[in-house]
This record gives C-alpha cells, sequence and structure tokens, in this order.
C-alpha cells in the first residue's frame, strides 16, 4: 500500500505594513535611498515597505516610516497609526532605531 503524501503547505508568517514616507531632498543631509534599503535588507523576512501617499489608506498599515533630511521635517506624519521618524539625527542608526521601536 502506497504511503499518502505529505501536504506542502507551509505556513508563512503575515508580515508587517509599512508605509514609507520620504522628503522632498532639497536640503538633505544624508543619503535618504540608502538608508530605506538598509531597513528594507534587515527586515525583508519580517516586513514589507511601501511607499504612501494616500491619507485615506493609511489604516492598513502598522506604522508609518517618515525619513526626512533635515530639520523641515517635510515628510507628514500620519495621525492613525504609529510613526517612525528617521532623520539627520539617527539616520546612522537607522537599523537599531527601527529595531528598538518595533521589536520586529
Amino acid at each position: 500500500m502506497a504511503k499518502p503524501k505529505k501536504s506542502k503547505t507551509t505556513k508563512q508568517k503575515k508580515k508587517h505594513q509599512i508605509a514609507v514616507r520620504m522628503c522632498a531632498g532639497c536640503c538633505c543631509k544624508y543619503e535618504r535611498r540608502k538608508v530605506l534599503l538598509s531597513l528594507v535588507d534587515a527586515f525583508a523576512e519580517s516586513c514589507e515597505f511601501e511607499y504612501m501617499y494616500e491619507k485615506d489608506q493609511e489604516k492598513n498599515y502598522d506604522l508609518m516610516l517618515m525619513i526626512n533630511g533635515c530639520d523641515s521635517e517635510c515628510s507628514k506624519p500620519s495621525e492613525v497609526i504609529d510613526n517612525l521618524v528617521i532623520d539627520h539625527n539617527n539616520w546612522e542608526n537607522a537599523i537599531e532605531v527601527f529595531a528598538e521601536k518595533t521589536g520586529w
């Protein structure tokens, strides 16, 4: 008698949905895109990052990541989900700041 085949269903963990807003970069003191890419790489297994501009879509995300290049803070915070700001004060430690804030 043949053995029944094992099902290959693997549960995938639901990834945290991260909305990203970036400033325009007019007075930028560091490479914002490079910082974002380092976060995407570091948290690839637990998070999905997506640019988000529409206010009415904010409720579908777990966190708003705002990347500002200077004190002007052009990227607008969310009013309905938690915000994390990466700026000229903490960009060098962005991975640690993100991990500390989220626990992911």
